[in-house]
């Protein structure tokens, strides 16, 4: 198999799975037909820029540093980082607070900031919190509303359209 079906094989493993060692993803590459080496498979974690986080029931896995994984849209990537580390959201005047699990603050702070969605007026990451200042009372309620959907995971149909109003 080719260097690049295989990178590509373990994003979409990584993505789709909770995988916390390389045991468990060469497991997974075997069930997809993908024999390589315990060596092979650590250059391949260091070049995808995967890193072990802690999940809130304390168990580990490997995830993509933020900006590693160009194929998927900024939506898609929020969305699935909100699934993963928020907690809950509290709407207080023009501001949007997110409680996330800690030391993942910054990673959804860094998303929304990359969005440059017109009504966030700026975002601020602290050890487990993520506050997100818009410009008016009602696009807070809006990003909050939204935001709670995703976390409560009720549907969220297509993130992009319900941010919409926001640019």
């Amino acid at each position: 198999m080719k260097r690049k079906d295989r990178l590509f094989t373990i994003k979409k493993l990584i993505l789709n799975h909770n995988i916390a060692t390389q045991q468990e993803l060469m497991d997974h590459l075997q069930k997809e037909n993908i024999q390589t080496t315990q060596a092979t498979l650590s250059r391949d974690i260091k070049e995808l820029n995967l890193i072990k986080v802690t999940q809130l029931d304390r168990t580990t896995k490997y995830t993509f540093f933020h900006d590693a994984f160009h194929e998927k849209s900024l939506y898609y990537r929020l969305e699935k980082s909100l699934h993963n580390y928020a907690v809950s959201t509290l709407c207080v005047h023009f501001f949007v607070i997110l409680f996330v699990s800690p030391t993942h603050p910054k990673i959804i702070a860094s998303l929304m900031d990359e969005l440059k969605i017109p009504a966030i007026a700026g975002t601020i990451a602290s050890f487990d919190t993520c506050l997100i200042v818009l410009n008016t009372e009602q696009e807070a309620q809006l990003l909050c509303a939204c935001l709670s959907d995703i976390i409560l995971e009720q549907s969220t149909d297509d993130l992009e359209k319900k941010l919409a109003p926001l640019f």
